[in-house]
């Protein structure tokens, strides 16, 4: 009984501090996610209160209601116009942000700080885990600020977009280095690559579009029930783990669902009449606030999980992971200002590529695969071994961990200086 009262004053404290979280965010456009993992990171490795290890199985599940209700949320609020405008900057910033933040981290690692000099792959490994920013942070903070639409959803759009390439680079480097122990060829097949990436987007692309308009129909059909909610969500949940299991990727699936039914009346009348246009769009302007009081609840128990996985007892990891932290928001700024020009901030280049580059904070998708190379293994001599030695996994975790706390930080520290330049973009 004394361990259940003990969890459920825990549980309280995390709601309670995300609620603070929120007030901030709203009243001063104070990200909240820092404030959360540091809450994390002091419930686990500071105080002892929990073990992190207990709660390390259980991140990829927080870490996907998170996206469900995040991307979600934020589909609903996208203007296909407004889509049509910022998906190519979306996707150049995406692929081209991606592998400079790879190659950037390898040649740091690798040639600056000599890690792991007798295989490479371990450095290109580390480069893939952070390479991308994190949908669940950027997408619930960009709209909250001051900046103009087309760029909130370019931002939000290639979070999304790089956490697919995070998860497909690092799982071909891994097989590549599984080759490498069992003997086999480590040569990096482009196609390949290519390949996994195409599929897992055309996937994505189709299930969401056949999966919004099925949950239109939902709507439409128990438009009387009173826990339409309910039924909503739930249907979110299995149309994100069916598009996983069929090699998509849930966050791209839901945020194309979400994107169908706030923009159904764009379609052809047979996929969409006019009654379902209106039901729907009544039906989700009432579900509004019940989905932002659970996303809010959501957020707050994924930002606590990632700070309690942190690892950060590596004292020269941690310099190592904060000179990556400003190199990658340098390497970042010259494709922001590119892709700045050609969202039309021609005047004032200069704010909209500042704004951009600091909007890449690590968060999910680094901290799932970072855990995952800790945890793979492979057979061996009739026995499982760890497939990354336990030395160089743990290292990768460090890096990985720091990287998502320091990029974070970084982020608020630039929304609270950026914030009022921001401004003039509107004007």
């Amino acid at each position: 009984m004394q361990e259940e009262v003990y969890g459920l004053f825990l549980a309280a404290a995390v709601i309670f501090v995300g609620f603070l979280g929120a007030f901030l965010l709203n009243r001063k456009n104070i990200p909240d996610a820092i404030f959360l993992i540091g809450f994390g990171y002091i419930l686990g490795h500071y105080s002892g209160w929990l073990d992190p290890n207990q709660f390390s199985s259980i991140a990829g599940y927080i870490g996907a209601l998170a996206l469900i209700a995040i991307m979600f949320e934020s589909s609903l609020d996208i203007d296909l116009n407004e889509l049509l405008i910022s998906a190519k900057p979306a996707l150049i910033m995406a692929f081209g942000g991606f592998i400079v933040s790879t190659l950037v981290t390898f040649f740091i690692l690798y040639y600056g700080f000599n890690f792991f000099p007798e295989n490479p792959l371990y450095s290109i490994l580390v480069g893939t885990i952070v390479g991308g920013g994190s949908g669940a942070v950027i997408a619930s903070i960009a709209p909250r600020i001051s900046i103009p639409s087309s760029l909130q959803l370019a931002l939000s759009l290639e979070s999304v977009l790089t956490d697919v390439f995070v998860i497909v680079f690092t799982l071909t480097i891994l097989s590549i280095v599984k080759n490498q122990v069992l003997g086999g060829t480590t040569a990096i097949s482009i196609p390949d690559v290519a390949g996994q990436i195409a599929a897992k987007f055309s996937t994505s692309l189709v299930l969401g579009f056949i999966g919004g308009i099925i949950l239109s129909n939902l709507i439409f059909r128990f438009k009387k029930e009173q826990h339409i909610y309910v039924m909503t969500f739930a249907y979110l949940i299995m149309l994100y783990a069916g598009a996983e299991f069929v090699g998509g990727s849930g966050a791209i699936t839901i945020l194309t669902a979400g994107i169908i039914l706030a923009n159904l009346a764009y379609l052809p009348q047979f996929m969409a009449g006019s009654n379902i246009v209106d039901v729907v769009r009544y039906q989700l302007f009432s579900m509004e606030s019940t989905h932002a009081e659970l996303t809010l609840l959501i957020r707050v128990f994924f930002f606590v999980e990632v700070g309690l996985i942190l690892d950060l007892s590596n004292v020269f990891l941690l310099m190592v992971s904060l000179l990556l932290s400003f190199a990658l928001l340098i390497a970042r700024y010259p494709l922001a200002y590119y892709i700045s020009r050609g969202l039309g901030f021609r005047r004032k280049t200069g704010i909209a590529a500042s704004v951009a580059s600091v909007f890449y904070a690590r968060g999910l998708a680094a901290a799932v695969m970072a855990i995952f190379v800790s945890q793979a293994t492979v057979t061996s001599a009739g026995s499982e071994v760890p497939l990354v030695p336990p030395s160089i996994s743990a290292s990768i975790l460090t890096i990985a961990s720091a990287v998502i706390l320091f990029t974070n930080i970084i982020l608020t520290i630039g929304v609270i200086l950026l914030k009022e330049k921001a401004k003039e973009l509107l004007i």
